[in-house]
C-alpha cells in the first residue's frame, strides 16, 4: 500500500454516510470515507502556481503531479466511491487509451 505515513483527513463533516473501507484501505487514508448526497466531485492536480493544463504536449495531470502515490490512491478512492467518472476533452484527446476507473489509477489497491 502506500510507501508512506498514512494521509491526514484536515477537516470532514460529522455525521455524513461512509463508506466502509477494507483496514488496509482505512489505515492508509486515515479512517472511512463521509460523503453526503447528492455529491459531486472536482479533482484536478495544480502545481504551486496555479498551473492546471499545459498548452500542447503531454498529459498535464501527470507532468505536475509527477505520479505522486498519495494523489494516485486518494483518485483510486474517489473513483471507487464514484457512479461515473467524467473526464474532460482535452484530457481525453491527450490520453486516448486511459482507463478512468480505480484500479487503473492506483492498481496496488485493486484486489482491496
Amino acid at each position: 500500500m502506500l510507501d508512506r505515513d498514512p494521509l491526514r483527513v484536515l477537516f470532514e463533516q460529522a455525521g455524513l454516510p461512509r463508506h466502509d473501507l477494507p483496514e488496509p484501505l482505512r489505515a492508509a487514508y486515515g479512517g472511512d470515507l463521509g460523503f453526503a448526497n447528492p455529491r459531486l466531485f472536482a479533482n484536478f492536480v495544480a502545481s504551486v502556481d496555479g498551473v492546471v493544463a499545459l498548452p500542447e504536449g503531454g498529459e498535464s495531470g501527470h507532468w505536475i503531479s509527477q505520479g505522486n502515490e498519495a494523489d494516485r490512491f486518494v483518485m483510486g478512492l474517489l473513483r471507487a466511491c464514484a457512479d461515473a467518472v467524467i473526464v474532460g476533452a482535452g484530457t481525453l484527446r491527450k490520453t486516448p487509451r486511459a482507463l478512468w476507473h480505480a484500479d487503473a489509477i492506483y492498481p496496488e489497491a485493486a484486489p482491496l
